[in-house]
């Protein structure tokens, strides 16, 4: 199965967003995903054995637990090939970066190569949500 790991907004700030959403044109033939599966990605594993499943889930939940809570605003946003759009983030961005190693390390650590977010690559950590 294809996984990654992801932060999930609170609901204040996936609504705030889909009003901002609501007022973009609709694509040709372009869907929107649904709203809960909107997500700022921290660590990208591919394709996971189902048997390395446990053993990530276990150091992922180790990796949450010593990440204390963090606040992060929404910014500015964009697309990707009008195919993905993206918002960026600010605040606690140091936390965030944070977590994602630590993410990144429970990958590598259940012995996934894994690979950095394209969106990092992009423009910073963005908050992604596909069409």
């Amino acid at each position: 199965m294809r996984l990654f790991a992801a932060v999930l907004p609170p609901d204040a700030a996936l609504d705030e967003l889909g009003r901002a959403v609501d007022t973009l044109p609709p694509g040709d033939g372009i869907r929107w995903t649904e709203r809960s599966g909107w997500h700022l990605t921290l660590a990208f594993y591919g394709d996971v054995p189902e048997d390395t499943v446990p053993e990530l889930n276990r150091r992922l939940a180790r990796a949450a637990a010593h990440t204390e809570a963090f606040t992060l605003a929404l910014g500015r946003g964009g697309h990707f090939g009008g195919r993905a759009l993206w918002t960026g983030v600010s605040g606690d961005v140091a936390a965030l970066c944070r977590l994602a190693e630590r993410a990144e390390a429970a990958g590598r650590k259940s012995g996934l190569p894994g690979e950095r977010p394209r969106y990092e690559k992009v423009a910073g950590w963005e908050f992604a949500g596909t069409r």
